[in-house]
């Protein structure tokens, strides 16, 4: 506090250092005072629109909006956080209070969700923070949802009777909710939209005093479209059953363990669009049920005229490129990874295809020979009655002769035939046991055993 003397009574008056207007008690003249900035952000309102410091955080002692702030009244922002959302970076608080405690006006804005759907494997996640400290997992809330919310969420209220309800904004709240709709389409977001609401309701406090609280909220919403990578992982997982699916046909009728997992392989679900939410703005008015009527007033015109500050507007486009260059940054890393992991599935792929075909090749030849030797033996046992029938045996020559294989046939009398080394087509033939000793010029045959 500091001690001033008033000029025009020369009374002591004590000043806060933070007031804009001082008043003397006695004789009730009013002086223009220079604020002294401080990292609380706390300021006494003239009744006029005024600039706010934010309280706390990187940006203390900084005017990041304005709006009306009633005569006398106090004002002060909570620190906004940076939020990892290309169309609200930044959310923030502004509270207003009466000098006699006696009623209470708090502005909030831009707060991001992501939505989950309430499955009993989210259960866990339910109003936990899962991400960044502002991405709180909960399920989608409408305005009439976030209203009662905030009305129903004091345990410290009670007897709570509603007074009225309205769902249709009114000129102002339809122009905030249709240009913040305009930014979600231009952000990329599909099937933006919104709702409105507004409820009065009479309360009773921890004392049994009766209070009024009014509380206005406006909600939008997007769906966030499909990236690469989403498509690219999805992709990759259909190309991976594919293969698996084929490999299991390659292996040919195959039944057991294995095959049965591989025909069962779980169709992967289609990548959806994801809903993003955001409590756009939160009005909460409270107030004793005497003073209530003018204390809505104030209701009306700070929310009307609270604006942002071209600093606010510096540092959104400042986290909006920020952040959008890390999500491009961040796409471009997972479809490097997706890309790497897919070449190693195709190598992966190319391997079984590999050892499929070899194995395939294997038995192909193992089933090749078989016949072969089938064929071979049916040949040498069809040969064999054919000689049979026919009385002859037949006889590998040494050169070829007549007759193609080079075999030459002889009556079964003939125990030894002999071609001329010379004359290829002079044969010589012997009965018993024994047979002929014809020098060089002549070669001993051997029997063919019906294999020519």
């Amino acid at each position: 506090m500091q001690s001033i003397i008033c000029k025009q009574c020369n009374a002591a008056l004590n000043w806060d250092g933070q007031s804009e207007i001082l008043c003397c008690p006695y004789c009730g003249t009013q002086y223009r005072m220079r604020v002294r900035h401080n990292s609380s952000g706390v300021r006494t309102g003239l009744g006029t629109v005024s600039e706010i410091q934010t309280t706390q955080g990187r940006y203390t002692g900084h005017a990041l909006v304005r709006s009306f702030i009633p005569k006398g009244w106090t004002v002060q922002t909570n620190a906004p956080e940076q939020q990892a959302n290309i169309l609200m970076p930044l959310s923030i608080q502004v509270v207003y209070a009466s000098p006699a405690q006696d009623a209470f006006i708090t502005f909030t804005g831009t707060q991001a969700f992501h939505h989950l759907e309430p499955t009993p494997q989210n259960m866990p996640m339910q109003g936990q923070m899962i991400m960044p400290d502002h991405m709180i997992g909960m399920t989608y809330r409408d305005a009439n949802a976030v209203c009662d919310g905030i009305i129903l969420g004091n345990p410290a209220l009670s007897d709570i009777q509603l007074l009225a309800a309205e769902d249709s904004p009114d000129a102002w709240a339809q122009n905030v909710q249709n240009k913040e709709l305009q930014g979600y389409a231009q952000g990329g977001l599909m099937n933006p939209g919104g709702s409105w609401v507004k409820k009065l309701v009479s309360v009773h406090d921890a004392a049994g005093d009766v209070w009024h609280k009014q509380v206005e909220a406006m909600v939008n919403y997007g769906y966030m479209p499909i990236s690469p990578g989403e498509q690219m992982a999805y992709q990759m997982m259909m190309n991976n059953r594919a293969r698996s699916m084929s490999f299991s046909s390659m292996l040919g009728g195959m039944r057991g363990l294995a095959g049965g997992l591989m025909a069962g392989l779980a169709q992967p679900q289609a990548p959806q669009p994801k809903l993003r939410w955001a409590i756009q703005y939160v009005v909460e008015t409270s107030a004793r049920k005497e003073i209530f009527p003018a204390v809505q007033e104030y209701h009306e015109k700070i929310r009307n005229t609270i604006e942002t500050m071209p600093l606010f507007r510096q540092e959104m486009a400042r986290i909006r490129d920020s952040l959008l260059m890390q999500i491009q940054q961040d796409s471009a890393a997972v479809n490097s990874a997706l890309s790497q992991m897919n070449q190693a599935q195709m190598d992966s792929w190319n391997r079984k295809q590999n050892i499929v075909q070899s194995a395939s090749d294997y038995g192909s030849n193992v089933m090749h020979q078989i016949f072969q030797s089938n064929a071979e033996t049916s040949q040498r046992v069809n040969n064999g009655r054919s000689e049979s029938i026919r009385g002859v045996n037949t006889f590998f020559t040494d050169t070829s002769g007549f007759g193609v294989p080079p075999v030459v046939e002889a009556g079964t009398q003939w125990d030894h035939i002999y071609q001329n080394t010379l004359h290829p087509d002079q044969f010589a033939g012997a009965e018993g046991d024994a047979g002929f000793d014809f020098g060089v010029d002549y070669t001993e045959l051997k029997k063919t055993g019906g294999n020519y």
